[in-house]
């Protein structure tokens, strides 16, 4: 009996640390942007998402976003609404673009092409050693430019982490290449900075990793709350909500009139 014991024992610390979550926090900033006659003042926000295997709880603001590759599902909450949407995995975002708008989107994103380079550029990031890759997107519509940071002192599962980021990523027009070229990074990415060019106008945004932790998750953290009503995907507040000046997070509040 005394065997047992000791072997349970050393099983249990000899066994990789992989049962608690990783929870990364992260703060976002958007420049101000005018766009097509609207302006919409520079916007902040918090992001927090928890990663398990096969599973990650993605939140910012009123909007949560739930993937579970072990079910092939993916869920977009709205807490404030108390709605919830099903889709299913893989996901390709094209296939929701209503009729009318089809001929209109292919020309915005034919041609779309993702690019990720490495650096051998090094500099300290928080308590972080990490190496840049820049990231180059083009497209007839305009393009996106990003440096990221990525570090190897953060432990990750990086398939996992990969195959979940991809899901999330298939919410966006060429969510596929982005995340085929995404996993050429090396490491973490604890720091990001682009510059988006789209009809004349350029948005600034950064995306900073503020705190990488080990938790458990409570049970049923990532499955449906069982009070929320469930809503058809919607394509155009989708696409509204991703754009630079459209929500995510907090509401953004439009600027005041110039002379105000």
């Amino acid at each position: 009996m005394k065997h047992l014991i000791r072997a349970a024992c050393i099983a249990a610390i000899a066994a990789p640390a992989f049962c608690a979550d990783m929870v990364i926090t992260k703060s976002k900033h958007t420049d101000a942007v005018k766009m097509m006659g609207q302006e919409t003042a520079a916007r902040d926000s918090t992001e927090v998402t928890w990663v398990g295997k096969q599973k990650l709880r993605h939140e910012e603001g009123d909007r949560v976003t739930i993937v579970r590759t072990d079910l092939k599902k993916m869920y977009l909450l709205d807490t404030s609404a108390k709605t919830y949407t099903t889709l299913d995995l893989p996901f390709d975002l094209m296939k929701q673009v209503p009729a009318e708008m089809a001929p209109m989107m292919e020309s915005m994103f034919a041609g779309m092409k993702v690019t990720v380079t490495p650096t051998t550029e090094t500099k300290k990031v928080k308590d972080w050693n990490a190496t840049k890759y820049t990231v180059e997107m083009t497209m007839p519509m305009g393009a996106v430019k990003k440096e990221v940071w990525a570090t190897k002192d953060v432990a990750f599962d990086k398939a996992n982490h990969h195959e979940l980021m991809s899901a999330m990523l298939s919410l966006l027009p060429g969510g596929a290449a982005m995340a085929a070229e995404w996993g050429k990074i090396d490491g973490f990415p604890v720091l990001v900075e682009g510059t988006q060019s789209m009809m004349g106008n350029e948005v600034k945004s950064t995306e900073s990793v503020t705190s990488v932790e080990t938790k458990d998750a409570a049970e049923g953290f990532y499955d449906l709350p069982k009070d929320f009503t469930e809503k058809p995907f919607d394509f155009m507040a989708e696409m509204q909500r991703r754009s630079p000046g459209g929500k995510s997070g907090a509401a953004p509040k439009k600027l005041p009139p110039s002379g105000h």
